[in-house]
Parts: structure tokens; C-alpha cells; sequence
């Protein structure tokens, strides 16, 4: 961890999601690809929220601040804004824990849910100033501020899709040469779900990353019936179709998506 302060040098956007602007570093350093912080001070307040860095390139000890207020009320945000505008700010930042750069990476294909699309800003800065090729693929059934920005920025390299069924992105998916990676953000079931178009293209685990969003749907699958239930923190639950009481194995099927729930021996 690396404890910085830096000021806004040039505000760049301000979205109900989050905060955008270009900024200098005055004391110590991020050596980080992507930097995170879990919050930022700023005039002695500390405001708890996800913040990101990364180092534009312009100048020596530039970097692009992105904060993540999508839990802030819009009065909270105005008065982070407000604070950034005028005082120095503190930020201790760690490695992005969601995002890693792998050996070799020619190309990077990411498919993101347009309700996770600023809080994957960075990422998609990062590969831009990097000068990694890349294409985004949201899902958008419309248009917003966010995506907006992301497509006056990137031009071509933002395609927007109806959904990520198999149909939509297997031909993508066949197309690419070894060295693509895959990163996928969004809520846990559409992870899931193309994580699997993935696989069923060639795709390793060591070739994608994700970032999901919002609570964890866990499953548990019954031997005996051959249906799936809810994982719950117990390790005994009643199968919801059979009625059969199961031992939760800490075991994951990759191919079932979900726990084996085995029939409990009394």
C-alpha cells in the first residue's frame, strides 16, 4: 500500500455513478497498474467509497481520478465534488484486486453489463493508454450519460449488444487468435452465463477475469433429484423438489454451476 496526495488538476465528468477528473500528485507515488482505495480525505473528511488511479501518461505524476458514489445521495456527491475542487486530497492505494494485465496479452475482449459500466472505467482506461487493443461489448437496452462518454472516448471499440445469449457472442468469441483474454463484469447470473459461451469456445479460467456485481447467487445441486436449491450458510439444507435432507459438499461443479449436495447418511 502507498499512501498519496495529489489535486485536481482538470475535472473531466460527473455522472450519477461517479466522478472523472485528471489530477497531480504531490507526495508519494502509485506504482500500482490500477490503483484502489476503499476511501479518499479530502480537508480532514473522509469519504468512504470505491476509488481508482490510473496514470495517464501526459506528464510525469498525472493520473486519472475515477470515484464510485453510485451509494452516495446526489447532495453527499456534491459536497465530495465541492471538496475535491478546492483542497488536496489523501488516498492509500492498493492493486486493483478485480484487474490483472496476464503475460502475453495481445488483446482483451471485455463484456460488461451497462449497469456496471462506470464502475469498470478504469479497467477500460488502463487497456486505452496502455495501448492494448481491446473492444468493449455492453449491453444497453439505452442510452446514458456513461456509455455516451465511453463512446465519444473509444469510437468502434464500444459495440453494444441486445444480450450476451451464446447466439450473440459465440461468433465473436470463435473469431479471436491466441492471446485474447476475456474480462467480464455484470451481475452474477450474466457472468455466469458467458463465462460458460467461454468455455464452450476454448476459453481457460487463466484466460478470463471477472468483476461481479451485487449479492452472490450461490446453488446447491441434489443427487437424488437432480434439481438445483439455494445455498444457504448451513451445511444441511431440505431440498426444495425432493424434500431430501443434504449434506452440502464444499465441492463446486463447474459444469453444474452450483454445490453437490449429497444425501445425508443418519
Amino acid at each position: 500500500m502507498n499512501t498519496i496526495k495529489g489535486k485536481i488538476i482538470q475535472e473531466e465528468n460527473s455522472f450519477d455513478q461517479g466522478y472523472v477528473a485528471e489530477v497531480k500528485l504531490h507526495a508519494g507515488s502509485n506504482s500500482q497498474m490500477i490503483g484502489f482505495a476503499n476511501q479518499i480525505i479530502c480537508n480532514k473528511n473522509r469519504f468512504k467509497l470505491p476509488v481508482y488511479l490510473v496514470e495517464t501518461g501526459k506528464q510525469e505524476g498525472t493520473y486519472r481520478l475515477l470515484i464510485n458514489t453510485t451509494t452516495y445521495s446526489e447532495e453527499k456527491r456534491e459536497r465530495l465534488v465541492e471538496q475535491l475542487r478546492d483542497h488536496e486530497f489523501e488516498l492509500v492505494v492498493e492493486e486493483d484486486p478485480y484487474f490483472e494485465l496476464h503475460h502475453g496479452c495481445q488483446k482483451m475482449l471485455l463484456f460488461i453489463d451497462q449497469s456496471a459500466l462506470f464502475v469498470n472505467l478504469a479497467e477500460i482506461d488502463f487497456l486505452s493508454l496502455k495501448n492494448i487493443e481491446f473492444n468493449v461489448f455492453v449491453i444497453a437496452e439505452e442510452k446514458d450519460p456513461v456509455l455516451d462518454y465511453l463512446q465519444h472516448k473509444h469510437g468502434n471499440n464500444i459495440k453494444i449488444l441486445s444480450s450476451f445469449t451464446a447466439d450473440n457472442i459465440q461468433a465473436v468469441l470463435d473469431q479471436q487468435l491466441i492471446g485474447t483474454k476475456l474480462f467480464i463484469s455484470g451481475d452474477w447470473p450474466l457472468v455466469r452465463d458467458v463465462k460458460q459461451a467461454a468455455y464452450e469456445a476454448g476459453f481457460t479460467d487463466a484466460e478470463i477475469q471477472t468483476k461481479e456485481i451485487g449479492k452472490k447467487e450461490e446453488k446447491v445441486y441434489c443427487v437424488k433429484c437432480y434439481n438445483h436449491n439455494e445455498k444457504t450458510n448451513s451445511s444441511e439444507i431440505k431440498c426444495e423438489h425432493c424434500h431430501t435432507v443434504l449434506d452440502v459438499s464444499n465441492h463446486f461443479s463447474k459444469r453444474l454451476d452450483a454445490y453437490l449436495g449429497y444425501i445425508q447418511v443418519v
